[in-house]
């Protein structure tokens, strides 16, 4: 009571002040100290409200102690921007703005253009920047439109004074964006922007460790973006940044829309949410470059991000294989053994790792000839059996090794690559593996030549087949430099976001160091975008086909180059269920080849969690068991047999399915189509849906259900309204639209094909490379009508212009409800493989079958069982490509 007599004097002495601190809840406050150690004395002198956080219950005043509420936040008339002059130009409109009071942050700027650019009926531009002096834009290619679009799904309003943006969709005046909310500060080194959200459910907005969806109906959080190493930990940020989200609009007429937003920036920044529902972006430099993406869909918003940031690269056939690898194997010994071991055990893989323990005395692009002596011919060994080898490459490039004796750093000096020192020409030294380390400009003009044959050198000694680029957010174990850094701006921002470590330079180099395009302030977070480039252009330079790059730091955009796995996690429940949401999410950021180590890379796993993971990880897009030195082993044949049999039985699956993943990594490379998604991309008007994230689809059509809790042998699932059986046996779903339990023992993944899709399979070999002229299966799942459909791309795996050239083939499905399968080889130009189908099951035939033909000609190789309802066509051989049509029908007893 007494704090509240202090403001009520207040008050009454400065009427003006109440007025202007007056909020109608505490969820529109919007923190004017975003600092640490902020106090009364300190925000009065932003002249900004000071007011500890109220929230009225049972007509009683209560305190509230949640440390996420700002106590200090802006008043009504804290200084802002007004509109000087509106220009109508072909792109849109170019808006003059400025301020005639300057805020708390040193160099604010008070001058600002801003452009609005109506880019297509569904995507809209906001950039604003400095009216006088050019400033740091992400060196990022995106679309550059020049002239206007007549119509769009948008309107957008300006509000002059104070300076706001409004956007809203046409069809259902929905708030998309509007500035209004909080005052637009622009400084040299702080720049603050909020907006509403449309609802308080959001998703996106990596890397993090989080659940899919952001709820912040009734939570304040704070997200960080600046690349760092850190195994994945919530509340931190962590190796990638990908500031774009997804927001649900709930309409009043229960159909729901979606947009998007992404703001390219590349510089260190906290994103604010607050239950409003509100975001508020802070970056410490660049400028503000906004797209809004209207959807209205989720799916059209993944296109329309897409289109900007580029399409996710197609992968090497291989690569959709199961990956085997550990950090301490020490010895080829030891690997040999375990390869083996696989072997013996009669499991699929397709690529065996090594990790820096191969390496010599950690440097890279070497291999340690005495440990792992024979690496060369073990790895040609591998290949000639079908089998792909990939060895890892970390940025830091030692520098104290004799003059001319290592090729990466006589090379890198002679071309003046290597990032250097503020103002200066002198290498700036870091501490990685090998010790006293210097780190590549990957800007630089000369360094994709220089990595690519520094990349070759090694190449010809050690043949491998991938490149696992890791260690790049840059990873340092000093903080910036053996050196320190200097104490000029960039090294001692005004602001520092909430980063771990609380400076720039915890961990990574200082960033004044300076690079080709600007200084490391700026292109910090960049740094494993451009290093994948680089290392996608040296692989496909030296093997003349498709790369395939495994990168730890992405940006926006990455997936056009690389693949990526969730880093440093721990053999825990926790972080199994964790790399869910990390691979939908990814999935939406565009890296669509994602996966997690499987088992746990620290820590040591147990039989019963290592099982569970072999079994979920077989669905993920890439699909890597890997674990850390001095922990046991756990590639699946080091285990029990009992267990064994059962990670065999899910390495099988995902085996049978591999011609379904091809096809759905072409659709993404082409279409913009996500690879894995959560239920609500295809639910999106079932509010049950928005939350799970225990649970996904693979494409539109397989539901997975893991068990992810330990000792527990069912588990809870939601089941969407729809035809689903269960996956392999076939069975019909009798309850649907409901949540339920599921049997899940320990021998069991609960899997479930949805009904109207028609699944493209193929008997599993040894390795995917073995096994490609094996005979398909086609899987085909009855829709509620009677109908299904699907389609499959299939050519050599490897060539990088397949497309241009149209050395593929292009088979689509169908299943019309008077039981006629159609098989459409539209396209049949890749002949060096057969593609035979020799069976085909149909699920949901709810009346028994009395005869089948093929091609008009009577067949007799079938069975009918009456309980499942499932027709089994069976020794086929049939030829998809012998001609562009061929059906397939079956009659049935009235």
């Amino acid at each position: 009571m007494a704090y509240l007599s202090l403001i009520l004097i207040f008050c009454l002495i400065s009427y003006s002040y109440c007025q202007q601190c007056e909020q109608s809840s505490d969820v529109a406050r919007f923190d004017c100290y975003p600092e640490s150690g902020s106090t009364q004395d300190k925000c009065l002198e932003r002249h900004c409200c000071w007011r500890t956080p109220l929230k009225q219950m049972n007509s009683t005043i209560k305190y509230l102690n949640d440390v996420n509420i700002p106590y200090c936040y802006y008043p009504k008339d804290f200084p802002t921007y007004f509109v000087q002059t509106i220009q109508q130009t072909d792109f849109g409109q170019r808006i003059q703005i400025n301020k005639s009071e300057t805020t708390y942050m040193p160099n604010d700027i008070t001058n600002l253009t801003v452009d609005l650019i109506y880019e297509t009926e569904q995507r809209f531009r906001i950039r604003i920047y400095d009216s006088i002096y050019q400033r740091y834009e992400v060196p990022f290619q995106v679309p550059i439109i020049q002239k206007k679009v007549n119509i769009t799904d948008y309107d957008v309003k300006i509000n002059e004074q104070p300076f706001s943006i409004l956007i809203t969709r046409k069809s259902t005046g929905v708030i998309l964006f509007d500035s209004s909310v909080s005052p637009l500060i622009f400084a040299d080194q702080f720049i603050k922007f909020s907006t509403r959200l449309s609802s308080p459910l959001i998703y996106g907005l990596g890397e993090h460790r989080q659940d899919l969806l952001i709820n912040i109906t009734e939570q304040w959080k704070k997200l960080t973006f600046w690349s760092r190493d850190f195994p994945p930990v919530q509340n931190t940020n962590l190796y990638g940044v990908h500031p774009f989200h997804i927001n649900l609009e709930l309409n009043k007429n229960g159909q729901t829309n979606f947009h998007g937003q992404f703001l390219l920036n590349s510089n260190a920044m906290d994103i604010d949410l607050q239950p409003l529902p509100a975001i508020t972006y802070t970056t410490i430099g660049g400028i503000i470059d906004l797209y809004i993406f209207t959807g209205p869909t989720v799916q059209n918003v993944i296109e329309q991000y897409w289109d900007i940031i580029g399409k996710p690269i197609m992968p090497p056939f291989w690569s959709l294989g199961f990956h085997l690898c550990r950090y301490g194997y020490n010895t080829i010994e030891n690997l040999l053994a375990t390869i083996e071991r696989m072997h013996n055990a009669d499991f699929p893989y397709d690529v065996q790792w090594t990790d820096i323990d191969a390496m010599s005395s950690y440097l890279d692009f070497t291999y340690d000839e005495k440990n792992f002596h024979d690496l060369p011919n073990l790895v040609r060994e591998l290949q000639s059996d079908g089998k792909h080898y990939v060895n890892i490459i970390d940025p830091g490039i030692s520098s104290i090794q004799p003059s001319g004796s290592y090729l990466p750093y006589d090379d890198g000096l002679k071309k003046n690559i290597f990032i250097t020192k503020f103002n200066s020409t002198e290498l700036i030294n870091g501490k990685v593996w090998p010790g006293t380390t210097v780190f590549p400009d990957f800007t630089n003009p000369n360094a994709t030549e220089w990595w690519t044959n520094i990349v070759s050198t090694f190449h010809d000694i050690v043949p491998f087949d991938g490149m696992w680029i890791d260690m790049n957010e840059p990873s340092n174990f000093l903080d910036g430099s053996s050196d320190g850094c200097t104490d000029n701006k960039l090294d001692n921002p005004p602001f520092v976001p909430d980063v771990l470590g609380g400076s720039l330079s915890s961990k990574t180099i200082c960033p004044s160091a300076q690079q080709y395009l600007s200084s490391h302030y700026n292109l910090h977070s960049m740094f494993g975008y451009f290093e994948a480039i680089a290392s996608n252009t040296a692989m496909k330079t030296i093997r003349k086909k498709r790369s395939f790059i495994l990168s730890r730091s992405t940006f926006a955009g990455s997936g056009q180059f690389t693949a990526h796995w969730t880093g440093d996690n721990r053999a825990t429940f926790d972080d199994m269920y964790y790399s869910i949401p990390a691979i939908l999410s990814f999935n939406m950021f565009g890296i669509t080849h994602v996966g997690a180590d499987i088992c746990g890379f620290g820590l040591e796993t147990t039989e019963e969690l290592c099982t569970r993971w072999m079994q979920l990880g077989a669905f993920y897009p890439f699909m890597r068991n890997h674990n850390d030195l001095g922990q046991k082993d756990q590639d699946p044949a080091s285990f029990s047999w009992e267990a064994q049999q059962i990670m065999k039985q899910a390495v099988l699956m995902r085996y049978s399915l591999i011609p379904f993943w091809y096809t759905l990594h072409h659709e993404a490379a082409m279409a913009s189509r996500t690879i894995v998604q959560p239920l609500f991309f295809e639910f999106s008007n079932d509010e049950n849906t928005y939350n799970i994230d225990q649970q996904f689809l693979i494409g539109r059509a397989i539901l997975v259900s893991p068990n992810l809790k330990s000792e527990t042998n069912t588990v809870h699932v939601y089941i969407p309204s729809d035809v689903w059986y269960d996956f392999p046996s076939g069975v019909k779903v009798q309850s649907v639209g409901v949540f339920t339990d599921l049997d899940a023992p320990l021998s069991k993944i609960n899997a479930h094909v949805r009904g109207g899709f028609i699944i493209p399979m193929q008997i599993p070999g040894a390795n995917l490379m073995i096994g490609r002229d094996n005979p398909f299966i086609l899987l085909v799942a009855q829709s509620q009508w009677s109908n299904a459909s699907g389609n499959l791309f299939w050519d050599d795996g490897d060539s990088m212009d397949s497309i241009e050239t149209k050395s593929y083939n292009y088979l689509e499905f169908s299943l019309n409800n008077a039981n006629t399968l159609t098989i459409d080889a539209l396209v049949r130009n890749y002949k060096d493989s057969p593609m035979r189908l020799d069976i085909i099951k149909v699920l949901g035939v709810n009346k028994s079958v009395t005869g089948v033909t093929i091609n008009g000609k009577s067949f007799t190789n079938f069975l009918y069982n009456i309980p499942d309802q499932i027709l089994l066509i069976y020794g086929l051989d049939l030829d998809m490509l012998a001609q562009a049509n061929q059906v397939i029908q079956w009659t049935i007893t009235n």
